[in-house]
């Protein structure tokens, strides 16, 4: 952060309202020669005025600590790191516009087959006995590419199948991200590696 800007009623002075951190503070926790985390905080508000002259500092403090190199990734798999707030005006929101929106294409979509049903009992009760003589209209014009055999067949073969692969291994790697499985490979090779703290 960088500082901040207080929004006032009007009666404050306009060049009072922003305020900037003039010092930095690292918080620096290792074990051993690795560093395990870096706290930041932001200190000491100043306004920023014009012709003033601001003095910038920072501090370091290396703290010890026993957490391993392993775990230093679960403070951010903790729920309380991330207070997130469910909006369930927002998931209430967004539910009933997919249902709008489903049921909006559900009409268009029984409003058009029926038309074109109605369409083609009425030809044919007209042109009974007859051959007819013409060409289909509407969702009857499918069959002809439901039913075409593309034009490159075995390379349209290996994608679909190439295809079902990649999913399944993105799908897996997932999972077993999720499940920390990763998650332990990595911080057992990381943690066989040493780095020199300064």
């Amino acid at each position: 952060m960088v500082g901040e800007k207080y929004q006032g009623d009007g009666k404050a002075d306009k060049d009072t309202d922003k305020f900037v951190f003039t010092h930095r503070r690292l918080s620096i926790a290792f074990n051993g020669p690795r560093i395990i985390e870096v706290n930041l905080t932001s200190e000491n508000l100043q306004p920023i005025k014009p012709g003033t002259q601001l003095d910038f500092s920072y501090s370091v403090k290396w703290v010890p600590t026993t957490k391993p190199f392993a775990a230093r990734f679960e403070r951010y798999l903790d729920y309380d790191f991330f207070e997130h707030q469910i909006h369930w005006f927002s998931i209430f929101n967004s539910f009933m516009m997919v249902i709008f929106l489903c049921g909006l294409v559900s009409l268009i979509l029984l409003r058009t087959l029926r038309n074109d049903y109605a369409r083609y009992m009425r030809d044919d009760d007209d042109l009974e006995g007859l051959d007819r003589v013409g060409e289909d209209s509407g969702w009857k014009q499918v069959h002809g590419d439901v039913f075409r055999r593309p034009e490159y067949l075995g390379c349209f073969s290996a994608l679909i199948g190439t295809g079902h692969q990649l999913v399944v291994i993105m799908i897996s790697a997932g999972l077993f991200a999720i499940l920390g499985e990763f998650h332990g490979e990595v911080c057992k090779c990381a943690d066989n590696a040493t780095f020199p703290v300064a």
